[in-house]
């Protein structure tokens, strides 16, 4: 996570109608329904990852604050719940997922570039009481980029990371182009220990991607980011997405009623509806939309079965 400048003028708009439109030739969408749900509690104001679990929202962090993980009440977003890791740390927390089994915290924030110590801690997704707080116990997944040969601290370079998504099989990470405006592809096993993340694919995201999450039952994979000069949001489907990871048709989607949000996170809670979450700015405190993307989802599956 790196701070908008004070010094950049910014502002918000939100459209006052519907202004959907149809889609052109590059593959780019407006996305129309983007519902403002709630402002965060001030001890959430660096929300990164999200997750969706017992009928909650969860989130955590982003550095150097507790390991605990947060349950917000979907009608107030009030906190309800904590988890606390024990044995874990947040040196630099930017994604959370579950693969409905287990969850998966990433550790793995790179602004400088040294990093060679990857984390991302994992537990039961059972061991979360329905009620309460509680304590978990945590194995760690530790790992490095396959395709980083330079350790040299620098501002800017293409192996940050703040989005992952969890399929039956495997972990997946984008990395975050500083560098490029570009995004890769990397793929992880689930089992705890030593490893290398393995380059699978990428595309050119036009901008810095934040958050992913995965609905497994329609195969659908979502993104988030902003541009980085800009701080101008996006949002990016990818329909059938393959285990091999070879796959990455994409649709974008721009979000201009949120010019200048920091957009962190994203998660699935429902058919085709996104929770998305934007960690405080000089302009806005850390806030929770909801994205619509059930019209195009429908509207794939409708163009398959023909």
């Amino acid at each position: 996570m790196k701070r908008l400048p004070l010094s950049l003028v910014l502002f918000l708009f939100v459209a006052s109608s519907s202004w959907a439109q149809k889609e052109n030739n590059s593959g780019h969408s407006p996305l129309f329904h983007l519902e403002a749900k709630a402002e965060l509690p001030h001890v959430l104001r660096e929300t990164s990852g999200l997750f969706f679990h017992n009928a909650r929202l969860w989130t955590h962090n982003d550095s150097g604050g507790n390991p605990m993980l947060y349950a917000l009440d979907t009608a107030t977003f009030e906190v309800v719940q904590k988890i606390t890791l024990a044995n874990a740390k947040n040196k630099d927390w930017e994604d959370v997922c579950t693969d409905g089994e287990k969850v998966f915290v990433g550790d793995f924030g790179n602004n400088n570039g040294k990093r060679k110590k990857l984390k991302i801690y994992t537990f039961p997704l059972s061991v979360i009481p329905k009620e309460g707080d509680a304590t978990v116990e945590v194995d760690t997944i530790v790992f490095r980029f396959g395709d980083q040969t330079d350790f040299k601290k620098r501002k800017i370079h293409d192996f940050d990371c703040e989005a992952m998504f969890a399929t039956e099989d495997y972990l997946y990470l984008f990395s975050k182009g500083w560098e490029t405006g570009t995004t890769r592809l990397y793929r992880l096993s689930k089992t705890p220990g030593n490893q290398i993340a393995e380059v699978m694919n990428g595309f050119d995201s036009q901008g810095l991607v934040t958050g992913a999450d995965y609905d497994r039952e329609n195969r659908v994979l979502v993104l988030v980011g902003y541009v980085q000069t800009l701080w101008k949001p996006f949002m990016y489907l990818i329909f059938d997405f393959d285990e091999a990871g070879k796959t990455l048709a994409n649709h974008r989607f721009e979000m201009p009623q949120l010019l200048a949000a920091q957009t962190e996170g994203v998660c699935f809670f429902d058919d085709g509806r996104c929770f998305v979450s934007a960690e405080s700015s000089p302009t806005m405190s850390a806030r929770v939309f909801v994205a619509d993307f059930r019209q195009w989802i429908h509207e794939y599956q409708s163009h398959k079965e023909r």
